[in-house]
């Protein structure tokens, strides 16, 4: 009689453990899934952001086709650069160059900066003005040199 009951308490004991590994399987079965569900999902936001970043680009560029700001902000350049070097307008782009630095508004500079970023496009634009607030809290880090001395 001992033996049946002993068969019976061991059976009831397997179904025990084995209802509670079924549930220990079950649960991290779930939990796998979920963060696979998750990782697919974090994985769609991040090909619908960047799908929408390049549309975005594609018609903004599409919008500058017929635009002349950028040719007017390089040719702009040019002729400052070219400027520099010319012996006889050095002096005024100097002067220009200082009276700039040392008048110009920071509301002004920023609406420039604004412009040129919004000419160039924006991740130049956005690269350039890096570059900018970076000399600006270094401003130690522009190397200047000596005027050149002519000879004779």
């Amino acid at each position: 009689m001992a033996l049946p009951l002993l068969g019976s308490a061991l059976g009831l004991v397997g179904d025990l453990a084995g209802s509670w590994i079924k549930g220990k399987v079950d649960k991290q079965k779930a939990e796998t899934e979920a963060k696979v569900a998750q990782a697919k999902a974090k994985a769609v936001v991040y090909e619908k952001q960047a799908t929408g970043e390049l549309d975005m680009e594609k018609s903004l560029t599409e919008q500058m086709g017929g635009s002349w700001k950028d040719e007017a902000w390089t040719i702009f350049f040019i002729v400052v650069l070219s400027c520099c070097f010319l012996p006889w307008t050095q002096g005024y782009v100097k002067e220009g160059f200082v009276f700039l630095d040392t008048s110009t508004p920071d509301w002004f500079a920023n609406c420039i900066y604004i412009s040129i970023t919004a000419s160039f496009g924006y991740r130049i634009g956005k690269a350039g003005v890096g570059m900018i607030n970076s000399v600006k809290k270094n401003p130690g880090s522009q190397t200047k040199q000596k005027p050149v001395k002519k000879k004779g």
